[in-house]
């Protein structure tokens, strides 16, 4: 039988949240990051070998769903926080639930190997004697290594040629012609940040975008949706998929023309990918650049034609002094035995199609569990579909450390691996129209799957059971703010089902973010 002890590797938002949740359920944890501070990415530094956040970078998802789920932002926090007040957050969570004791910082973690005459997990640290584990939880995140995309010739130029990582300090470029290549959240942001600095800046794209702004009529847009919306979409889904997609599709473009007017043909936003296969652009401030003619949008690059030239795909040669590579970024476990590495064997059909863009498929049950050891080794980051990130962490970790327990139970291995085939060919079928995020889930399922697994109760009573008849006979006013109320994250904290600890402050916050939306 697997022990006690537990390792998780890497302490930004998605580690310190897996360290939480396992200590609350007795196992003996002990965290590793290989940085001096908590909280990752969302740590500002000018170190362009270190993946940080900008100093003026803002969160794209509200603080009701973009906190843990049982620790909401302070009071006064505007519902879409700077990167700073992320970090302090962060911090906040760390001293609250007592972590600090069970943190290894400027800890790095060389290698992982299962050592089978033991049957378990040693950690080589860098100067450090090796220390042996029952268990392991692999948090270090979907951004380790950054994706460079192939730009024909680029050994021509003499221009800065980086990807956004190393793009740390805007008044660095004051007076350059920048190119941006890719258009996303991060060459949104980066483009903002360089305004009032560089002469020129483009963003090159090969496709249509949503852009999509953080308030709607004063609200965060992230509460259009309600979980009534989901129940009936996933309703609907069941017999027609594409009449949701459309639907989908055309509320997002009424937000964006709703925020910015139409926009006009020479940005090259038009056709969009739909969502479902492409993340939309969250950026206040993108639309207005374009207007203005501070940012141009201009199509993709066809290759290098000299030091500082680029040719554009319409035949168009530009001059630039920088290109600054938004291109995203890949998992890299490579610190792992790589006979438990869940992207070493890679789906054929999904490397072949055009969206797959070289990036790994995670072979994982619920992209959460080792489909080789998932009574010991669970990977946080794998999972994602459009809601907060620290909220997903949070429900993994739950999940994981309610099975490690022994409270739920997995599947049989057969029944994990026809998991991953159906996971593999939606994946396929998704890249074949554009390019997802490797690590999408389909929300309803995998949130069916976290609350049963971790006890959060929430579906049970929002359902057309008895319990969930009984639960809207008795608790109308609750049932009322869970089906049409504010959307937020400690609703996953509410109720007692033996598993996963509820927070007894879950529902008064419930009442306090809906009392605020009415008063907006």
């Amino acid at each position: 039988m697997t022990g006690n002890t537990v390792a998780v590797i890497g302490l930004g938002a998605m580690g310190i949240v897996a360290v939480k949740n396992l200590l609350e359920e007795d196992f003996d944890v002990t965290g590793f990051e290989n940085s001096g501070y908590v909280g990752g990415l969302w740590h500002y530094t000018e170190d362009r070998d270190t993946l940080s956040v900008l100093k003026d970078t803002q969160v794209n998802v509200s603080i009701d769903r973009g906190c843990y789920t049982d620790f909401p932002f302070p009071k006064g926090t505007p519902p879409f926080p700077s990167a700073s007040m992320v970090e302090e957050y962060l911090e906040a969570y760390v001293d609250h639930f007592h972590l600090r004791p069970h943190l290894r910082l400027n800890a790095t973690v060389e290698r992982i190997v299962f050592v089978d005459e033991k049957q378990q997990w040693r950690i080589d640290v860098h100067g450090e004697d090796a220390r042996h584990f029952d268990r392991i939880v692999m948090a270090t995140g979907p951004h380790v290594r950054p994706s460079m995309p192939h730009v024909e010739n680029s050994r021509l130029l003499t221009a800065e040629f980086i990807h956004s990582k190393a793009f740390k300090r805007p008044h660095d470029y004051a007076g350059k012609r920048v190119l941006l290549l890719g258009l996303g959240n991060t060459s949104g942001d980066i483009a903002h940040a360089l305004v009032p600095h560089a002469s020129s800046i483009c963003i090159a794209h090969h496709r249509g975008a949503l852009i999509m702004p953080r308030l709607i009529n004063g609200q965060p847009v992230n509460r259009l949706v309600t979980q009534r919306r989901i129940n009936t979409q996933d309703f609907i889904e069941r017999f027609s998929p594409s009449l949701v997609e459309k639907s989908l599709n055309k509320k997002a473009k009424e937000v964006m023309t709703n925020s910015f007017g139409v926009p006009k043909p020479e940005w090259g936003l038009e056709p969009a990918p739909s969502m479902m296969v492409a993340t939309p652009v969250v950026s206040d401030t993108l639309i207005d650049h374009f207007k203005s003619g501070a940012v141009a949008s201009v199509p993709g690059v066809r290759q290098v034609v000299g030091p500082r030239q680029v040719e554009l795909e319409d035949g168009e040669v530009i001059e630039v002094d920088a290109i600054i590579c938004c291109t995203g970024y890949q998992n890299d476990f490579g610190i792992l035995d790589p006979r438990y590495d869940p992207s070493a064997s890679q789906n054929p059909h999904w490397t072949a199609a055009p969206g797959s863009k070289g990036r790994p498929l995670p072979r994982l049950y619920q992209n959460v569990f080792s489909l080789e050891k998932p009574e010991s080794l669970a990977f946080m980051g794998c999972a994602w579909f459009p809601t907060g990130a620290f909220l997903l962490a949070d429900l993994a970790s739950m999940s994981v450390a309610q099975i490690w327990k022994g409270n739920s139970d997995l599947p049989t291995r057969e029944a994990m691996q026809n998991w991953v085939a159906r996971q593999e060919e939606r994946m396929v079928a998704l890249a074949q129209r554009g390019s997802p995020v490797p690590a999408s889930v389909p929300q309803r399922e995998w949130l069916l799957w976290a609350d049963a697994t971790a006890g959060l109760g929430v579906f049970e009573r929002l359902g057309w059971g008895l319990r969930g008849w009984l639960f809207w006979w008795q608790e109308r006013d609750l049932w009322r703010m869970l089906m049409d109320g504010v959307l937020t994250s400690v609703m996953w904290r509410l109720f007692d089902q033996g598993k996963r600890k509820p927070w007894t402050g879950a529902r008064a916050e419930l009442e306090r973010l809906n009392q605020e939306a009415n008063q907006w």
